[in-house]
């Protein structure tokens, strides 16, 4: 085993890649298209939809911090195990939530629910020990924010795939005529997708090296909790994670419903200008080392939180103009792109913060939570955007929507994520401010200071 992480290969950063981009296929497809699937797919009650995206938060509370403990005390050579395990169960997960069985009554409501808790059970257990291998990989602050940026590229070619091939993959495989026809393309692009994100996790497992995984962890719960509780850093990182996710959640699951109900589009356009922003998402992704370097971590944190809310205010002056909506969208997700590196390389700060001042390992229930905190943020984003979609009395099968519809698509694409760029801006004020330098290696070996300032 290696012992030095000063020659991570292009290969071994592409293949770390390679498990956000299988995360991104069918998690990706499920914050993108699920809350479509279901009201207009599926064809279940927009209230049902609402109260199953919040209940299967509720079973995540749970499954998230075991997940963590559990790689505490079995130690970082548990990962590669985990990964080869729940690779195939990943898949099949996936594919339940998009299989339309005709069940009467409220059968169809419990079998939505019942899949996507399953699926999202299965996600934590398997996303939570791959988060955590950055910090198994590269110790250093450089290395670190490489493999965070090809993550996030995996993540954004991921979106991708789901954005561009998605409805035409649909009406291809099944038709677009009837609804029995739509639900059966859904099928066989979604097993199609499974199969692609099971195969990935291998690629990750076979070539990604574990230089530093940390011992089984000896302390108590108790203790374990009390030395997260005071780590100020991870608690502003998860509230950094919490309103971007919100941001992210937002914008996947409501892009289809205001291209139709604001800009009087069809799916295909949405499809394309969802595209489009995956596309500049992925360049910002790219760009982010280029940004730290010359900025700092934080001031690209809160440039970039100002680019952000100048695009969702260009996106509200936009109205129903196509070409201007395009180019706000490009803004916003190339600002969001570059941002979300920078959220993992803060939480591994974190983590080396608890490790100087308590000598405590906590990658696992650190990352186990953090992961638990995005899923809170679109659990409960889709929940509100649910609630929208009934306050505005949205009808599937209403080709032109009513103005009450627009307004509250308006609040929950626009002024919602807005509030929490406001909110992300002044969480990175606060981080900035308190920081006192990091506590992890540079290249070189020394305390690394300026690459986070």
């Amino acid at each position: 085993m290696k012992t030095s992480d000063n020659d991570l290969s292009i290969k071994e950063k592409i293949a770390y890649g390679c498990g956000d981009l299988s995360s991104n296929l069918l998690w990706g497809l499920t914050s993108t298209y699920l809350m479509y699937y279901y009201t207009d797919i599926y064809r279940l009650p927009v209230a049902s939809v609402a109260w199953i995206l919040l209940i299967a938060r509720v079973f995540d509370a749970l499954c998230d911090p075991l997940i963590g403990i559990f790689m505490d005390r079995k130690g970082g050579l548990i990962v590669p195990r985990l990964l080869t395990y729940l690779s195939i169960p990943f898949g099949v997960a996936g594919f339940l939530c998009f299989l339309p069985l005709p069940l009467p009554g409220n059968g169809k409501v419990i079998w939505a629910g019942a899949t996507y808790i399953l699926f999202g059970a299965v996600y934590s257990c398997i996303n939570t020990p791959y988060g955590a291998m950055a910090t198994m990989i590269s110790q250093t602050s450089k290395g670190r924010i490489d493999l965070n940026s090809f993550r996030m590229i995996g993540c954004q070619v991921g979106k991708f795939c789901v954005a561009f091939l998605t409805i035409p993959a649909v009406e291809w495989l099944g038709g677009e005529e009837t609804l029995s026809q739509r639900q059966f393309g859904f099928v066989a692009f979604v097993f199609l997708l499974c199969c692609a994100g099971s195969i990935l996790w291998f690629v990750v497992v076979k070539t990604c090296i574990l230089r530093f995984p940390p011992q089984a962890a000896t302390y108590s719960f108790r203790y374990i909790m009390k030395s997260l509780i005071k780590n100020r850093n991870w608690h502003l990182c998860n509230a950094l994670v919490f309103v971007q996710f919100i941001c992210l959640s937002a914008f996947s699951g409501f892009i289809f419903y205001y291209a139709k109900c604001n800009l009087g589009r069809s799916e295909s356009v949405a499809s394309l200008t969802l595209t489009i922003g995956v596309l500049s998402g992925l360049l910002g992704a790219m760009l982010c080392p280029f940004f730290t370097k010359r900025l700092g971590l934080f001031r690209t944190g809160l440039a970039l939180s100002v680019l952000q809310g100048i695009a969702y205010i260009l996106i509200f002056l936009s109205k129903s103009s196509l070409v201007e909506f395009a180019g706000s969208l490009i803004v916003l997700t190339f600002a969001q792109g570059v941002l979300s590196p920078l959220y993992y390389v803060l939480l591994a700060k974190a983590v080396d913060y608890s490790h100087a001042d308590d000598h405590v390992d906590l990658a696992g229930i650190s990352y186990a939570l953090n992961t638990l905190v995005t899923k809170i943020a679109g659990g409960i984003t889709g929940f509100i955007l649910s609630l929208f979609l009934s306050f505005g009395h949205y009808d599937a099968n209403q080709s032109s929507p009513t103005g009450d519809v627009a307004l509250w698509v308006l609040a929950g694409f626009v002024w919602l994520p807005l509030a929490c760029v406001a909110i992300q801006f002044i969480l990175f004020l606060l981080y900035s401010s308190t920081d006192d330098g990091p506590r992890i290696k540079s290249a070189a070996g020394s305390s690394d200071i300026r690459a986070y300032k």
